[in-house]
């Protein structure tokens, strides 16, 4: 096959997650090459050290039950507000009465006065539901909600949002500047590694091609082109603190 070079891509700006999911995929790739360059071999002995240093470093600032637990409150704050938004909008359009379809219009006003959606980062869509909720404390509002049945469900997002910025704050505790420290500290020796043996692999690729190196460089570039796409994509919509899918295995060649 052709020769191919290793990505230089700088991985630094990536948030964390991305950055795992770009060094986990290199390390896989590099540890199914077959190669007899005794300096390859020591890089590659070492990546994976300073990898697992890492990894357990990331893995300690995720350990949190509090998590699990916001993630199952967002659910339910986002279905309870993806109903009332629903609601007001069938109220608002489907209704030819205009002293029922009026309730709707000023209960769906208020969500697109904030361009609301549940895709939005936690700390984003906990402070747009607060600006709703001022609104929509309202005496006219307030009435709009009781008329379409929306009172109780516009209540639990209210509480449901509360609930999230207690133990959003109680997890922030839990990641003591200790924790955060090694993370940080094993990201900036693992990367400083990463762009050196990127350097020698494309060195050796230049010199004196191999074929496994090649396959590795191929796959690993399609690795981190999928990575790039979610990155960019996690940008444009905000996204929800998600983290990104797992890259899937290439077939072999």
């Amino acid at each position: 096959m052709d020769t191919v070079k290793f990505d230089e891509k700088s991985l630094s700006r990536y948030p964390v997650a991305f950055y795992f999911s770009a060094v986990e995929a290199f390390g896989k790739r590099i540890g199914a090459v077959e190669c007899g360059l005794e300096r390859f071999r020591r890089m590659r002995d070492e990546y994976d050290v300073l990898f697992k240093a890492f990894d357990e470093a990331y893995k300690r600032t995720q350990k949190s039950e509090l998590t699990e637990k916001i993630a199952a409150l967002d659910k339910e704050r986002d279905g309870y507000a993806y109903v009332m938004q629903k609601v007001a909008e069938l109220w608002e359009k489907k209704l030819e009465d205009e002293s029922l379809a009026v309730h709707g219009r000023r209960v769906s006003q208020v969500f697109r006065d904030y361009s609301f959606r549940t895709s939005e980062a936690l700390v984003a869509e906990n402070a747009k539901i607060h600006n709703m909720e001022q609104k929509l404390a309202d005496r006219e509002l307030t009435a709009d909600l009781q008329m379409m049945g929306l009172t109780e469900l516009n209540r639990r997002l209210l509480s449901r949002t509360e609930q999230i910025e207690q133990l959003m704050g109680k997890r922030n505790e839990e990641k003591s500047d200790v924790v955060v420290g090694e993370l940080k500290a094993a990201r900036e020796k693992l990367d400083g590694h990463y762009r050196a043996f990127i350097t020698y692999l494309n060195a050796v690729q230049e010199l004196q091609p191999e074929e496994s190196l090649s396959k590795a460089a191929q796959y690993y570039n399609a690795d981190l082109a999928k990575i790039e796409l979610q990155y960019q994509q996690s940008r444009k919509k905000g996204g929800k603190d998600e983290e990104p899918e797992e890259v899937a295995e290439q077939p072999e060649a």
